[in-house]
């Protein structure tokens, strides 16, 4: 029982990683109608801007490359505390997301859905061959926002709930909301739903289609770079950390719906226990524990092809 619990518990923090990015993947696509394969990379280098902002000009890892830039030694009041860290991150990746859709995406936004897609992969190694130019290969280890130490866990029925996974989730929540309300009760959230529906019938009403895209996408990448700073607190950063757990954040994305955000929230879960407990009851070795999740995928989009909680096309004939 003691393990089952603490499986429990790891699902549900992998979980958590896993339904923040399926939340800006969803943030994107309610907004444009885009997958977007360059949202994990965009959420790893703004994960670094964090780890600049929390890094001494001169700190040295383990393996004696300098774990800031020199970027650093120009910021007021450095080194920044964690959470403000994260704050600063996420603003830096909301301004690259909106600026990613000025340059990069609007200007093709009469083209294909296939076109747009070849270009966010073009963004992917983009992005990743800038993170990699700058901060290099090595694994670079982030200070956590949450308690750490000896005390940063309490016992549960003889399994360990560390304190950063209920604030994981507590974040990841208050996310939801305010996207709920953003998308519920506001212009922006209309305008994301007519443009959504009819971008040329939006247009004609008046709604700003390159203004509410460029919104959505400052959004999206704002949710991705928060994930990526509070999940290095927990892991390590690497160039091609984000690449691995984009993955499962599209999985999560796709069982919940892809224009759902609550869709995204259950997905995440799914995919984390999935993934935390098969392998260790049903004996799937460890190297292949993306195979459950990609097995509830395809048994959850055999029965509702829209996904648990996404919205069902109606098509006009």
């Amino acid at each position: 029982m003691e393990l089952l619990i603490q499986r429990l518990f790891d699902g549900l923090y992998n979980g958590a990683i896993y339904a923040a990015l399926a939340l800006a993947l969803v943030a994107i696509y309610r907004s444009t109608n885009l997958l977007n394969f360059a949202q994990g990379e965009m959420a790893m280098l703004s994960g670094y801007i964090t780890l600049v902002l929390v890094s001494p000009p001169t700190a040295i890892g383990a393996s004696g490359v300098v774990a800031g830039t020199s970027l650093a030694s120009y910021l007021p009041g450095h080194p920044w505390p964690a959470w403000a860290a994260v704050i600063g991150a996420v603003v830096f990746g909301a301004v690259l997301g909106i600026v990613i859709e000025f340059v990069c995406i609007r200007p093709i936004q009469n083209r294909s859905d296939l076109t747009k897609i070849n270009v966010t992969i073009g963004l992917l190694v983009l992005l990743n061959g800038i993170t990699v130019a700058i901060w290099k290969t090595n694994s670079r280890a982030l200070a956590s926002p949450f308690p750490d130490g000896v005390d940063d866990r309490f016992i549960v029925a003889g399994a360990r709930l560390r304190y950063s996974s209920l604030a994981v989730w507590a974040v990841l929540l208050v996310v939801v909301l305010l996207l709920g309300l953003l998308l519920l009760k506001t212009k922006a959230g209309l305008a994301f739903r007519a443009i959504t529906s009819n971008p040329a019938s939006a247009q004609l009403v008046g709604v700003s289609v390159g203004r509410t895209t460029a919104l959505g996408w400052g959004v999206a990448a704002g949710i991705g770079a928060m994930a990526a700073s509070l999940i290095g607190g927990a892991l390590v950063l690497e160039p091609f950390l984000m690449m691995k757990l984009l993955i499962f954040g599209f999985a999560a994305a796709t069982i919940g719906g892809l224009d759902s955000p609550i869709g995204a929230i259950v997905g995440g879960v799914i995919v984390g226990m999935s993934q935390s407990l098969v392998p260790g009851y049903l004996g799937v070795p460890t190297e292949l524990s993306l195979i459950p999740p990609l097995v509830a995928m395809v048994l959850i989009l055999l029965l509702r092809p829209s996904g648990l909680f996404g919205s069902r096309r109606v098509v006009r004939v």
